[in-house]
């Protein structure tokens, strides 16, 4: 019989009050999982990197001493949701003299947020027959239905946490029109808690426990780019540049010492910062090497920001469909929590039980997680670029 490496009795089966006991070589693939969720995909690669850097991105056995430094992921526990409070006003600043007055003024709390985790779940059930006969095989079936069950949970953890359509959860319609209609009915999207929801253009939704209707305090920065430019000077997008760079400077200034940017473009965008790149390295900063280029994301320097095109970006909520966009993710305030005790659980190769008249070998992976932000204001979107016709 071949190999299992995974644990479990591949061809054994259980009597009704019994389990057996399975093998510690789960441990061992639940690390490749989540080192896979954290370098299989331009963007959670990039949140892999800003949490344990470099070696642990690009070298699975340094993964297994990874320190989480807190930045844009972090490991909650014990409840169904993260909650806390954010103050909605600041007090005013004034100055006193020898004998003047002043009344402080009573600053309320603030309002209450709250975000619900998501369970994603990804299964594969194998007849104990195929299990049987694969014992001399050239390849070991419960090996190869344990990779794809790794790649289809990695992908879709970076779809999800994108907005993507091809994320589990999406059901019909469009998903980032300008009625803004959310066709999501599970996932983060469903709460609106996915990249494009959070950093939107229309500003309406209700986001952690708190409308954005209302609510100027929690609103994320949005700026229109009808035109980018170029056509001259080998059609350098200038325009896109000034009024990336003005979007930016303008959100960066809610942002207090912390202009500690990661730039998220869609595909035609990145293209258009490519033309940039190309005609004038300097503007981009790209000959600067960074530690995104050390563990191997491709990326620009833009304002000091890497800026990044992950294949599963969409546009963002309100914007209109089939134009470019870029995103400003804030990192000291955007987050990924995972709920640890849920942090890509591997369940190890099940036998049937024997009474079972249809015997199969059961196992999954599952994450329990949620994209957040603890402030708005300093996000951005410069959305509704024309669509790139390269």
């Amino acid at each position: 019989m071949a190999t299992d490496r995974y644990g479990g009795l591949a061809t054994a089966e259980m009597d009704r009050d019994s389990y057996s006991k399975l093998s510690s070589l789960v441990e061992i693939f639940e690390k490749k999982v989540m080192w896979a969720a954290f370098t299989k995909s331009p963007f959670t690669k990039a949140v892999g990197l800003e949490a344990f850097g470099v070696p642990a991105v690009t070298n699975i056995a340094k993964f297994g001493g990874r320190k989480n430094s807190g930045r844009m992921l972090r490991y909650d526990s014990g409840v169904r949701a993260i909650t806390g409070s954010i103050i909605a006003s600041k007090p005013t600043p004034y100055y006193s003299g020898r004998l003047t007055d002043h009344n402080p003024e009573l600053v309320e709390g603030g309002d209450e947020w709250g975000w619900a985790w998501s369970v994603l779940n990804v299964s594969e059930f194998v007849p104990k027959i195929d299990v049987d006969d694969n014992g001399k095989g050239y390849f070991n079936i419960l090996t190869q239905k344990m990779d794809g069950m790794e790649q289809t949970i990695t992908e879709d953890f970076n779809r999800a946490i994108l907005g993507s359509l091809d994320a589990t959860g999406f059901s019909s319609g469009t998903r980032a029109s300008s009625t803004g209609a959310s066709v999501f009915s599970e996932g983060p999207s469903s709460n609106n808690a996915s990249v494009p929801d959070l950093i939107s253009v229309t500003q309406t939704a209700t986001v952690g426990g708190i409308s954005k209707s209302g609510n100027t305090y929690w609103n994320n920065g949005a700026k229109a780019i009808a035109s980018i430019g170029g056509g001259h000077e080998m059609d350098r997008p200038l325009i896109l540049r000034r009024s990336l760079l003005k979007i930016m400077n303008d959100q960066s200034k809610h942002a207090e010492s912390s202009n500690d940017y990661l730039l998220l473009a869609t595909q035609g965008a990145w293209q258009y910062m490519d033309r940039l790149m190309y005609a004038d390295t300097h503007d981009t900063d790209r000959g600067t090497k960074t530690k995104y280029d050390a563990a191997g994301i491709q990326n620009f320097s833009f304002n000091g920001s890497p800026l990044i095109w992950d294949p599963a970006t969409t546009t963002p909520y309100g914007a209109t469909v089939s134009t470019e966009a870029i995103t400003g993710i804030h990192i000291p305030t955007f987050f990924i929590s995972i709920r640890s005790e849920e942090n890509f659980q591997v369940k190890g190769w099940e036998p049937p039980r024997v009474h079972d008249s249809k015997k199969a070998l059961v196992s999954a992976i599952s994450v329990r997680f949620t994209p957040m932000v603890t402030a708005m204001r300093p996000h951005f979107v410069a959305y509704n670029m024309p669509a790139n016709a390269d």
